[in-house]
C-alpha cells in the first residue's frame, strides 16, 4: 500500500515550575534575545525536512527547511518570527525540566505541570499569533521517551497521561498539530489517545530491523488510526543504542526510504551535530536528501480524518 520511490543512490511541582520561570538563564534562550523583526514572511517550500536542534543561525541560509526544537515559552515567539522570515518550519518541543516534579531534566512527569506549561505557551501564542505563524508551526510534541524510566524519575509516562495533556493542550493551542514522538503502535495500545492527537513518529536505527518494513508497518498503523507520520533516522546512533553516527552511505540508504515514503508528512532526524555535519561526505549526503525533500509537495502533519483538530 505504501510505495517507495527511490531517487537517490544507495521540588514540589508548582514550586519547581515557578523556579524555572523566574530564573532568566533557564527561562530564556536564543529565540528571546531579540533579533529585529523584518517584513515579508517567506512561505515554506517543499516537504519539511531537517534535523533536530538545527542552529537558528542557519534557518535562512542552510539546506534544512524544518527542525524539532526545544523551546521554552519565552523563546517560542522569537523563534517563530525568525522561522517566518526564512520559510522555516518548527516542531515545538517543551523542555523536560518544565514537565517534571523536581524541575530537573530527569524527574518524574507531572500532568499538572504539563497543563501549567500549556497556559504559558498560550500566553505567548494567542489565536491571532497562531494564525499568523500557522505555516511555520509544524507541530507540538507531547513529550518523548515515554517508556524510559531513567528519563522520567523511575516511572513511565502512560498513554492516559498523554491523553489528558493532549485534551488540555488542544484548548490552549487550537489548530496546532499535536503529536507523540513514538511509533503509532504505542498509541494503538490505548484507543482513547489516537483521536486526541495528529501525528506519531517513526525514527529508524539499525537495531529496529529492516528499514523498509519498519517504516511500512508504522505507516499502516498510523493510517488505521487516522494519524499523520513524521519519519526520520537516528543519525547520531545509526546502528542501535550507543552506536556510531550514520556513514554517508547509510544516511542516504535509510534517509531515502523515509523522505520518499508516501506516508511521511515530514522528514526530521535526530540530531544535528556540528562535527558530523563538517564531514564533507555526510554533508553531501544531506544535500541530496534535502534537495529531494524540497522538490516534493509540502505536507500538513495535522490529522486528515476524525479526531479533535
Amino acid at each position: 500500500m505504501f510505495r517507495q520511490f527511490r531517487t537517490l543512490p544507495a521540588l514540589p511541582a508548582a514550586l519547581a515550575l515557578a523556579t524555572i520561570l523566574t530564573t532568566p538563564a533557564l527561562a530564556q534562550g536564543p529565540g528571546a534575545r531579540g533579533e529585529p523583526v523584518r517584513p515579508g514572511p517567506k512561505l515554506p517550500v517543499g516537504l519539511a525536512a531537517g534535523m533536530s536542534s538545527w542552529p537558528e543561525s542557519r534557518y535562512c541560509d542552510g539546506p534544512a527547511t524544518a527542525s524539532m526544537q526545544p523551546l521554552a515559552p519565552r523563546e517560542v515567539l522569537g523563534t517563530l518570527e525568525l522561522a517566518s522570515r526564512c520559510g522555516f518550519r518548527v516542531v515545538i518541543v517543551p523542555p523536560r525540566r518544565f514537565l517534571t516534579t523536581s524541575g530537573r531534566v530527569k524527574g518524574g512527569f507531572s500532568v499538572d505541570n504539563a497543563k501549567q506549561l500549556m497556559d504559558l505557551y498560550a500566553a505567548q501564542l494567542p489565536p491571532d499569533t497562531l494564525r499568523k505563524y500557522r505555516d511555520n508551526i509544524l507541530g507540538f510534541n507531547l513529550g518523548d521517551d515515554y517508556g524510559d524510566r531513567k528519563s522520567w524519575g523511575g516511572e513511565k509516562i502512560t498513554q492516559a497521561q498523554v491523553a489528558e495533556w493532549a485534551t488540555y493542550a488542544r484548548t490552549k493551542l487550537p489548530g496546532v498539530a499535536l503529536g507523540v514522538r513514538v511509533t503509532p503502535d504505542w498509541v494503538e495500545k490505548y484507543p482513547p489517545l489516537a483521536p486526541l492527537i495528529d501525528y506519531a513518529w517513526a525514527q529508524y536505527h539499525g537495531g529496529k530491523g529492516e528499514a523498509e518494513e519498519y517504516y511500512d508497518r508504522a505507516a499502516r498503523i498510523a493510517d488505521r488510526l487516522g494519524l499523520r507520520l513524521i519519519m526520520g533516522v537516528n543519525v547520531e546512533r545509526c546502528y542501535g543504542a550507543s552506536s556510531s553516527p550514520c556513514s554517508a552511505h547509510d544516511l542516504v540508504r535509510y534517509g531515502n526510504l523515509a523522505v520518499n515514503h508516501s506516508a511521511t508528512c515530514a522528514f526530521l532526524n535526530w540530531k544535528y551535530d556540528a562535527a558530523t555535519w563538517d564531514d564533507p561526505e555526510v554533508r553531501a549526503a544531506w544535500g541530496q536528501l534535502l534537495a529531494v525533500a524540497r522538490g516534493k509537495k509540502a505536507q500538513d502533519c495535522r490529522r486528515q480524518k476524525g479526531g479533535a483538530s
